[in-house]
């Protein structure tokens, strides 16, 4: 889980698998910096400015040259990021994929 120490936040940020930990893991350390203070700000706006509904419940959000694609679950408040990648033509392909 990924949230400030300070205060409570409105949303659980959680990362759905392994590979989505490798996915942080690959970046380097300046957009690894941007991207998990992106993630930390989610649990408080599970909808910022910018963001893009791409089905149902699952969204995605810019931060440079990388999209996270995340999961918002209402009912248990919380986000299930499901990628972080770099923007390419294969980037929001079987999105629905990520989820089930």
């Amino acid at each position: 889980m990924i949230m400030r120490e300070s205060e409570q936040p409105t949303f659980e940020v959680r990362l759905r698998s392994k590979r989505v930990r490798r996915e942080l893991d690959r970046l380097q350390k300046v957009d690894y910096q941007r991207v998990i203070a992106r993630l930390r700000a989610l649990a408080d706006d599970s909808k910022p400015k910018g963001c893009e509904k791409l089905y149902d419940d699952i969204y995605r959000i810019r931060v440079g040259d990388f999209r996270i694609i995340y999961l918002v679950d209402e009912a248990h408040k919380r986000i299930e990021i499901g990628g972080v990648r770099r923007r390419t033509e294969r980037t929001y392909r079987e999105i629905k994929d990520l989820f089930q």
